[in-house]
């Protein structure tokens, strides 16, 4: 399908944010099947609780199928951030580049 990049700093208000998780409590038995995509010429380590430990090779993509609410995590020396978590924004079989994720998260953690 299509590439698309998730916006990992997104703020929502308190109410809103409240909706989101009763939807997201309500979908913890959902899943998506989606790619995860490293365009960059670097190994990006991956950490997925109880699933994998997926080390993207450069240019390379990964299939994942997960369950909504899952959070995936990126390694940055000996410390791990999440770097996003599955919602309904994911769209089925659609593919997410993870570098432009990574940078904005890396960002706004300040590393």
């Amino acid at each position: 399908c299509c590439i698309y990049y998730l916006n990992a700093g997104i703020k929502k208000s308190t109410s809103e944010s409240k909706t989101v998780q009763r939807k997201t409590e309500n979908k913890k038995t959902e899943r998506v099947s989606f790619k995860l995509i490293n365009s960059s010429d670097k190994t990006i380590s991956l950490l997925i609780p109880s699933v994998m430990n997926p080390n993207l090779s450069p240019n390379s993509s990964s299939g994942v199928d997960l369950k909504i609410g899952q959070k995936i995590f990126f390694k940055k020396g000996m410390k791990k951030y999440v770097l996003l978590e599955v919602d309904e924004r994911i769209i089925e079989g659609s593919s997410i580049d993870v570098v432009p994720i990574l940078k904005e998260r890396m960002a706004a953690l300040g590393l």
